[in-house]
């Protein structure tokens, strides 16, 4: 397939757009992200929808994301400068944000970037979308679905997605590996979280040029899954390199 360009603060207007119209073309939405499949489609809200999390990296590149985003907030943690809003990378436009840990790999700061919802609603289907950008010969990049800070315990992780140096996706550590991804080249990660009071189920995809798989796996513990608040891109020991994120969206339907 074609790789097509993506300006990610234009595409993620258009998908916002989509999600709330379901008679939204699939040919558009498969235009924005080079999307392979329109089983895309399913994994979007529809209408009825709310958005939690939506992200906005409009200041100025060398600096760290703002707090205040368009939905929910953003926290970063590690040594100064390593997360910042970067300038895009190949066959893309717009501020991306970049996750960086550099220096010895047994002492340099783990980095993070805690993306907070506005609300912690309970039980529910929630979506995330994310686009991501993994460099050749950089270390193994995480993406974590953790409780509302606000909860007890606060920001306690309950799934966790590592993005291996084999370009595989493995599930909390000793969990399943699924699917498979591009290094120098974006692509899009897309879960769907369905919670309820007997349990919670996590369907996870891969999407975009050189990018495919996908998994549905049971999450637990489940009273930590109930309390879903946040999204949280980091790499930590041992690891070293970088990563960049764009287009966050977190919603849940109605």
């Amino acid at each position: 397939m074609t790789q097509t360009s993506f300006d990610a603060r234009t595409g993620f207007d258009t998908i916002v757009s989509a999600r709330d119209c379901p008679q939204a073309p699939a040919s558009c939405l498969k235009g924005i992200l080079g999307l392979s499949s329109v089983g895309f489609l399913l994994l979007l809200t529809g209408c009825g929808s709310t958005t939690l999390f939506q992200s906005s990296f409009n200041n100025a590149v060398g600096t760290p994301p703002s707090h205040n985003q368009s939905t929910g907030t953003i926290d970063v943690s590690g040594a100064p400068g390593s997360v910042v809003i970067v300038s895009p990378p190949p066959n893309a436009t717009g501020n991306w944000a970049q996750i960086q840990r550099i220096g010895d790999p047994r002492t340099a700061p783990i980095t993070t970037m805690q993306c907070s919802l506005s609300q912690s609603p309970g039980d529910g289907s929630y979506s995330l979308l994310a686009v991501l950008f993994i460099p050749s010969g950089s270390g193994l990049a995480t993406v974590e679905l953790d409780t509302s800070g606000q909860a007890a315990p606060g920001f306690a992780e309950f799934l966790h997605l590592d993005f291996m140096q084999n370009n595989t996706v493995r599930i909390n550590d000793t969990g399943p590996v699924f699917g498979a991804f591009p290094r120098d080249q974006f692509f899009t990660l897309a879960v769907t979280l369905d919670i309820t009071a007997a349990s919670a189920t996590a369907h996870m995809n891969l999407y975009g040029t050189g990018a495919s798989g996908s998994l549905d796996f049971n999450v637990t513990p489940l009273f930590l899954a109930r309390q879903f608040g946040a999204v949280k891109f980091w790499m930590g020991f041992p690891w070293i390199g970088s990563f960049d994120v764009n287009s966050i969206l977190v919603t849940r339907k109605n």
